[in-house]
């Protein structure tokens, strides 16, 4: 018995011993599997990391990238000012003194003919500067929209008028149907794009006894502004290339007389940013039309429209009899003896409106600048009918710091007068109550303007 239970005491000691060698070994394993996972949780940790820092590398990347962007955005709106500002002022100056020279060479066929052809390069040279800043403003993301409701009634007659010596000039028949109908967009791109639109097919489009039609067709939510011409027609393999900077199809020789090529890509450019439908149909040898769809707006009725024929033809009658007793003399007649106090920091531009202005029969103090304004004010003993200023003058001064000088003293009317474009200098000089006119500024423009603003 006693050799048994010892025979069978170490029968279970060597399985003991097995299952023990057994649990040593699985010790093993797991310690070395608990090594190689905590190294692989350091390998992680060292990616992870890595990764870290290299997002935040990324990051700071992006912040930097965004800060580059930022500052070109702000060095182009800077350098697009800048150039509205400085490159129009000789032209500005160039376009006075040409009017002076026209004139008084009146007398001379070949000095007239001669001034003639500096205006007409001064207008293409003033064309094709705005084109390009136009450009260059929409390319930036630099144009401002203000999307109202309104009725386009006005535009399109405005337009009618604006255009139809060019017409005919062109020999074009022009026609305009207004229909009423209110929109909702931004009046002042509208107007632009339906003005390079009508530019487009009377220069390109009319001739020879053709017609130009800007009419507008009703839709349920939307109106329709069409642009027809009755011209050759656009062939298809040329219609994408026609919204192109400076690709023109009849425009070989590169004529300034046939326009840049700009008008149409800002058309492109300026119905996306309104987020508007441009259309084109074309068939060649019967002509083209442009459409671009607006959004229709809900407006009160407007009261004018509701007068019959009779009483519309009686007011038209009334205020035409009115004009005309208002009107026996020319702006530049009734402004013979008024004064002007003109501020204007460039000497050529002070001088050249210097010299227009006293043909005109306008007595003129013309300061350069704030300070020099500041300085002479307390020294007039008249007071001036209308302020001109210019809108961007030394040590930062601007024209709303004229209006705010000069009206310490009186209540003058101001007009300031600018190269920017930017719809921001229209607001400010509304708010200070003051007209705004851009460079170059039309003499005739000029002295119709200088006409209101006294007479108000």
């Amino acid at each position: 018995m006693l050799n048994r239970n010892l025979a069978e005491g170490l029968r279970t000691a060597d399985r003991l011993q097995r299952d023990a060698s057994r649990l040593v070994e699985e010790s093993a394993r797991l310690a070395a599997e608990l090594v190689e996972q905590r190294r692989e949780m350091s390998r992680l940790h060292d990616r992870l990391h890595r990764s870290e820092g290299r997002r935040a590398a990324r990051e700071e990347e992006l912040r930097r990238a965004y800060e580059r962007a930022e500052r070109a955005d702000r060095a182009k709106a800077r350098f697009l000012s800048a150039a509205s500002h400085d490159l129009r002022q000789p032209i500005q100056a160039a376009a006075l003194y040409t009017h002076i020279l026209r004139g008084a060479v009146d007398a001379n066929p070949a000095a007239r003919e001669a001034a003639d052809l500096l205006q007409a390069s001064i207008d293409n040279l003033s064309g094709m500067l705005s084109g390009l800043l136009d450009l260059a403003r929409l390319e930036a993301g630099a144009v401002d929209v203000a999307i109202t409701e309104f009725r386009p009634d006005a535009l399109m007659r405005h337009l009618a008028q604006e255009f139809r010596e060019s017409a005919v000039t062109e020999g074009t028949s022009l026609h305009v149907h207004p229909c009423g109908v209110a929109v909702r967009t931004d009046a002042r791109l509208l107007a632009r794009i339906l003005t390079h639109l009508l530019s487009n097919a009377i220069r390109h489009g009319g001739g020879d006894g053709r017609r130009v039609l800007l009419g507008c067709r009703r839709r349920p939510a939307a109106l329709e502004f069409q642009v027809w011409d009755d011209g050759r027609g656009i062939p298809p393999d040329a219609r994408a290339a026609i919204f192109e900077e400076f690709h023109q199809l009849d425009n070989p020789e590169r004529s300034a007389a046939k326009g840049f090529g700009l008008g149409l890509p800002l058309v492109a450019r300026m119905a996306r940013l309104l987020g508007l439908a441009l259309d084109l149909r074309s068939e060649v040898g019967r002509g083209t039309v442009f459409t671009v769809t607006v959004p229709r707006a809900t407006l009160p009725p407007d009261p004018d429209r509701r007068l019959t024929a009779a009483a519309r033809a009686m007011a038209a009658v009334a205020t035409s009899a009115t004009a005309t007793a208002t009107t026996t003399a020319s702006p530049t007649e009734r402004m013979k003896g008024r004064r002007v106090l003109l501020v204007e920091d460039d000497e050529r531009v002070r001088h050249a409106m210097t010299m227009l202005l006293k043909r005109w029969g306008v007595r003129v103090t013309a300061v350069g600048s704030a300070e020099e304004l500041a300085d002479r004010l307390p020294r007039l003993r008249s007071r001036p009918h209308v302020v001109l200023a210019d809108h961007r003058l030394p040590r930062g001064q601007t024209g709303r710091t004229v209006a705010e000088l000069v009206r310490r003293r009186w209540d003058v009317p101001v007009i300031i007068i600018t190269g920017d474009t930017a719809p921001e200098r229209l607001r400010e000089a509304r708010s200070i109550g003051c007209r705004l006119l851009h460079k170059p500024v039309e003499p005739g423009d000029l002295a119709a303007t200088l006409d209101e603003v006294m007479e108000r």
